[in-house]
């Protein structure tokens, strides 16, 4: 059947070469051959033009409807502009003059209050000044923190506390916490850690030395004999005898006349601790502690607090007892602006402003910090005083200044719109989609030379009423050189809900603590037991972080915030 040729086939390939008449005989003949061969397929040609027809319409459907909702939302969101440009900041509405100059007043002088021996040029340098902004109204948060963290008298305890903690288990190396372990094999024996008794080692000299002294000024003067009692000097004393027998009794290490005899070779060491308690029942070790207390132990910080003028005038109940407690504490800064929350960006250049006037170069670091914080001081120190060193081995010697700017780091924040928020931004004091990354203004501390040039750069910056973002995010940004705020680890913003005590321990700075919890806090700390106990805590935290998904979470951090790192 494939082999036979059939008559419309010539029609079909030689169209224009045989009967290419228009006859209609032949016309119609054609036309019958067409739709009669295989060679074609209609239904199929059809069905493909029908797909690719709906998936047009579909598209020119779909675009219409994009269309249609950008044109919709545009209307829409120029209306919600509209709306939230009207909301405006107490204070500071879209007429009102934004020149920072203007309220500082840099060529003149505003301090209304000021401490007289804290920046004193004569003294030493102050490696810390701590300016707690505080409100005029908030007497009860001054006065706990002159009780608690930024007491001299308290400092050196909580400061002994925590340095031996931390050079008790200096060599932690997570092999035990707080956990339960098994019991190990008592008859093995272990080699001490005495490191914690180095510092008892020149209060052991000086106590023997006040005693060694007592007895030579005790004594009576010597009783010598006369010729005719020589019976008396060594009586019944045999040489041969008392040469053969040649065996000493054991000395007990633990008599009231013999607490430091050094054991002989071979025999174990008597227990420092039993040492101790011997040593504290002797007279002279009570005098050598009172005469190392009076001794020139005064603290590398100090607190002052940072305060505006109240809403009311000068002559109100409130400017009074501010006077009255300058008087009495002398650590009282205030400053000519009306003390509130929308020019706590002002209060925070006034603060700059003091410390480049009065300060100058007799202070290393601030700290500026809120009256709501508990502030681990030795923590500070620790940190400030290690990072000074390193600075100091790098850099000193090349003339370098150093601008440091350290707390906790946010990144990626965006301004708040709605009018009602505590943290509102206009967009008439804030344009930008996302705010510069800055430190939390709860604490952050800084040297020297970049509170300087933070002051310099506010001065041709217009003011903004978020303090943190406008100080250490469009002022680093703008200052000269240009400053980068680092995050820091031990500062927090975030409040501890449990083990407050232990929280306060592990970081430099505790938000939201109120006055009780504060007086609360700093008992807990003088306890010796409280404190091991939140150190290895500290370390067992630390532990597991490392064993779980800490890696993973930092990788995610990168993800979502890269800028933070």
């Amino acid at each position: 059947m494939d082999d036979e040729r059939h008559w419309y086939d010539d029609d079909r390939l030689y169209p224009s070469g045989r009967d290419s008449d228009d006859s209609p005989i032949l016309t119609q003949r054609y036309d019958k051959s067409r739709r009669i061969s295989p060679y074609s397929s209609p239904k199929h040609e059809r069905g493909r033009r029908s797909t690719l027809t709906v998936l047009a319409k579909f598209f020119l459907f779909c675009t219409a409807m994009i269309l249609f909702c950008v044109l919709l939302y545009i209307p829409v969101y120029n209306r919600a502009n509209d709306q939230v440009s009207k909301g405006t900041v107490a204070g500071w509405s879209i007429d009102t003059n934004r020149d920072t100059k203007i309220y500082v007043q840099p060529k003149n002088t505003t301090t209304i209050l000021s401490p007289k021996e804290v920046c004193s040029r004569n003294k030493d340098k102050i490696f810390l000044l701590i300016v707690v902004c505080s409100d005029t109204r908030h007497f009860s948060q001054r006065l706990a923190i002159r009780q608690t963290w930024g007491s001299h008298k308290i400092y050196p305890n909580l400061a002994n506390l925590y340095y031996g903690v931390k050079n008790k288990y200096i060599n932690y190396n997570y092999t035990y916490d707080l956990y339960e372990t098994e019991v190990k094999n008592s008859s093995v024996r272990t080699k001490r850690d005495i490191s914690s008794y180095n510092k008892l080692l020149p209060e052991l000299a000086l106590a023997l030395k006040d005693n060694l002294i007592e007895e030579k000024a005790s004594e009576e003067t010597e009783k010598r004999f006369e010729d005719d009692d020589k019976d008396l000097l060594l009586p019944d004393f045999d040489m041969n005898q008392e040469l053969v027998d040649q065996t000493e009794p054991t000395p007990d290490y633990y008599e009231t006349n013999n607490v430091m005899v050094i054991p002989p070779k071979g025999e174990g060491n008597p227990d420092l601790e039993k040492v101790l308690e011997k040593l504290k029942l002797d007279k002279n070790f009570k005098n050598m502690q009172e005469k190392l207390s009076t001794g020139n132990t005064e603290p590398e910080y100090k607190v002052v607090f940072l305060l505006g003028l109240p809403t009311n005038d000068n002559n109100s109940v409130v400017q009074r007892k501010i006077l009255a407690e300058s008087e009495k504490y002398g650590d009282i800064i205030q400053e000519d602006f009306i003390d509130s929350y929308n020019n706590l960006t002002l209060k925070s250049i006034m603060m700059l402003k003091w410390i480049t006037n009065s300060c100058n170069e007799s202070v290393r670091y601030i700290l500026k910090t809120d009256d709501d914080m508990y502030i681990n001081v030795p923590n500070l120190m620790e940190n400030l005083k290690n990072r000074s060193k390193q600075f100091d081995e790098n850099f000193s010697r090349s003339g370098t200044k150093e601008y440091l700017l350290i707390g906790d780091l946010i990144c990626g924040a965006r301004p708040v719109l709605d009018s009602h928020n505590k943290w509102y931004s206009p967009r008439y004091m804030f344009s930008g989609r996302v705010y510069p990354r800055y430190l939390s203004g709860t604490g952050y501390a800084l040297s020297a030379a970049a509170a300087r040039a933070l002051y310099s750069a506010a001065l041709r910056t217009n003011y903004f009423h978020l303090e943190d973002i406008f100080i250490t995010g469009m002022c680093a940004g703008r200052a000269r050189p240009r400053i980068v705020p680092r995050d820091d680890p031990s500062f927090s913003y975030q409040s501890g809900r449990a083990g407050r005590a232990c929280a306060a321990h592990a970081r430099a700075t505790e938000h939201r603590v109120t006055p009780a919890l504060m007086r609360a806090i700093r008992d807990q700390l003088l306890k010796p037991d409280m404190v091991d106990v939140c150190e290895r805590l500290r370390l067992t935290q630390i532990k597991e972080q490392q064993r779980r998904l800490y890696v993973l979470y930092k990788f995610l951090r990168l993800l979502v915030s890269p800028d933070c790192t």
